[in-house]
């Protein structure tokens, strides 16, 4: 393997990391949703609309700040999602379509006045890249796994407490016994509306964290099509993943592999259309959730 093609991969590799952040943060916040027994389809447009958030807070008072704008609108979103769904009755699947075209539209609308066209691209701070010393001058290894963005640390660090919740605590149990039988869970004593409810609303606080990893993370940024469906990919994520947190950032490693490798290859293989490239990433995510769909461990009340 020749130096250019370490360097090639070193690139692709930290790409990978970088772009995986967004859809495994989203992807938590639907696994911890799904759980509950509760699916929400409104995740691309929560996602858009934490990633407008970021950039007007990041504005007014840095990368915090934005992170916090988010994250606060992610999980206003999911208190609207959990007030119709588990309150009102309304139908999951119905419910999560609209929030995500609400999401989209109205951040849509609202970037319009905040930023008419015609002015130029406003620019705001990103969160920090972080070096680790010493492990980040390790050759090959050291500028992909210890030379990356804050949120992406985060994100690992969120990786870790969430699995450990999950598996080893009552607060763990009691969100996977909502989410495999409701009745048996209320004769037990467990209050499954306040459970659902706070599940909803954590997720799109996550689910809106994972806008803010776009815009705040690498872009610094916001325009129309940010997410480029990445909320669908991410619920995709959690199917492959089955349920499970370590399973999500496997499926958003997946992706982000694949999207990285397009984006560097657009440069070198210019014989063949961008378009190939672009639809690389959802084609290897769509044939791996067709092999792993028939999986029958998805929680029991799961939509209803």
């Amino acid at each position: 393997m020749t130096w250019s093609d370490l360097v090639f991969w070193q690139i692709v590799l930290g790409g990978t990391l970088r772009l995986a952040t967004p859809i495994f943060l989203a992807a938590l916040g639907e696994m911890i949703t799904e759980r509950s027994g509760t699916i929400n389809l409104g995740i691309d447009g929560i996602m858009t609309a934490g990633a407008f958030s970021a950039v007007v807070c990041a504005s007014f008072a840095g990368w915090q700040g934005g992170l916090i704008g988010a994250a606060l609108t992610g999980a206003l979103y999911g208190a609207v999602v959990a007030l119709w769904v588990v309150k009102g009755g309304a139908n999951q699947i119905i419910t999560g379509i609209a929030i995500s075209l609400v999401g989209s539209g109205l951040t849509s609308f609202l970037f319009q006045l905040w930023q008419p066209s015609g002015q130029s691209m406003m620019f705001v701070p990103l969160a920090p890249n972080i070096a680790i010393p010493f492990l980040s001058e390790i050759p090959l290894i050291g500028p992909i796994l210890f030379k990356q963005n804050l949120i992406t640390y985060a994100a690992l660090v969120l990786l870790v407490v969430t699995a450990w919740l999950m598996n080893h605590t009552r607060l763990g149990l009691v969100l996977r016994a909502v989410g495999d039988g409701v009745a048996a869970s209320a004769i037990r004593g467990i209050d499954t509306d306040r459970v659902r409810m706070i599940a909803i609303i954590v997720g799109g606080c996550l689910m809106g964290l994972g806008g803010a990893a776009i815009t705040i993370g690498f872009l610094g940024s916001f325009n129309d099509g940010l997410t480029n469906g990445r909320g669908y990919v991410a619920l995709a994520v959690v199917i492959i993943g089955r349920w499970s947190p370590v399973g999500a950032v496997l499926g958003a490693f997946l992706f982000a592999f694949f999207d990285s490798l397009g984006l560097r290859a657009q440069s070198g293989m210019g014989f063949l259309p961008n378009e190939v490239f672009s639809m690389l990433p959802y084609a290897m995510t769509l044939l791996v959730l067709i092999v792993t769909a028939r999986s029958k461990i998805a929680p029991r009340e799961l939509g209803r």
